[in-house]
């Protein structure tokens, strides 16, 4: 079987090089054959075997069981052929799918690769960098806060919207909700241009900023800059100063103040959430948000 393996480098090697492609050619016929048990007549598999084996005669205790145990040898390589095959899709679709090659990873959107293996969870390292003047729901002097880090690229930034818009009808008045940007660019591909576009309607009117950030989110594979532009046009803002906001990029130091602040605040994934002086990593249940609130409202 260590033809099979011979084919397979020396038909890549083959595209650069005449004479690895007779060699893929007289293993493509070696495989053929023991595919049908029948054995190799050109004696390629025996060349290859005394090749290697041949590497090895500078140790005879190797050589030796080497030799008499070709066979299954050979079937080890391509067993760890197979496996290696396998994990190196695995990971090409996960970057595909979710960014990374770790794929889902605790419920978050990954930031920082280092921590993948943290749960979404409380987390006591992350540190509240307070909510600067980003756009918020509730009276400011709320007794509970809750500051949200999210990216409208990320799939459970997404899913944690239910839970965020039940909290704030479930406690008017009680708490102040906070949003604020922290696009994982290098993850997903113009994740920066939604926040960009959601500043500028929020630049007109903070109620049609609330409606277009959940229309944002209702399709994350629809957020080209023509889409973003035919969602202002949907929620009647005034189009030609939200253009000219938007193409020149006026938010885009306020949309990296967000991102810096929240590397400094620790986070390693969206959505992060800073309820007062706790921290919350993921879409969480509405029973687990609330049983942090309602601490918070006792103390």
């Amino acid at each position: 079987m260590i033809c099979i393996i011979a084919l397979i480098v020396f038909g890549v090697l083959g595209i650069f090089s005449t004479t690895h492609r007779k060699l893929a050619k007289e293993a493509l016929d070696c495989v053929a054959r023991r595919v049908v048990l029948r054995p190799c007549e050109t004696g390629f598999d025996q060349r290859i075997k005394s090749l290697v084996v041949g590497k090895f005669l500078r140790f005879p205790w190797l050589a030796r069981p080497l030799y008499r145990h070709f066979e299954i040898f050979s079937w080890l390589l391509i067993g760890l052929m197979v496996v290696s095959t396998f994990f190196i899709a695995q990971g090409v679709f996960n970057y595909v799918r979710y960014g990374n090659c770790n794929g889902e990873q605790g419920g978050f959107c990954i930031f920082d690769p280092t921590v993948s293996s943290l749960e979404g969870t409380v987390h006591g390292e992350l540190r509240n960098p307070g909510p600067d003047n980003d756009p918020s729901i509730g009276p400011e002097d709320a007794p509970v806060q809750i500051i949200e880090f999210g990216c409208f690229k990320c799939p459970y930034t997404k899913k944690a919207e239910e839970v965020v818009w039940k909290l704030i009808e479930e406690y008017p008045g009680k708490i102040r909700f906070v949003y604020r940007d922290f696009p994982l660019s290098a993850r997903h591909r113009g994740a920066v241009d939604p926040s960009l576009a959601a500043d500028c309607v929020l630049e007109q009117d903070q109620s049609r900023y609330w409606e277009y950030r959940s229309i944002l989110f209702e399709d994350q594979y629809a957020l080209s800059k023509e889409d973003l532009t035919a969602y202002a046009q949907d929620i009647g803002v005034n189009m030609k100063q939200w253009s000219e906001c938007f193409e020149s990029g006026r938010y885009l130091d306020e949309v990296e103040h967000d991102y810096e602040d929240g590397l400094k605040a620790g986070i390693y994934g969206t959505p992060t959430f800073f309820i007062n002086n706790r921290s919350i990593v993921g879409p969480k249940s509405l029973k687990e948000f609330e049983k942090v609130i309602e601490k918070e409202l006792k103390s």
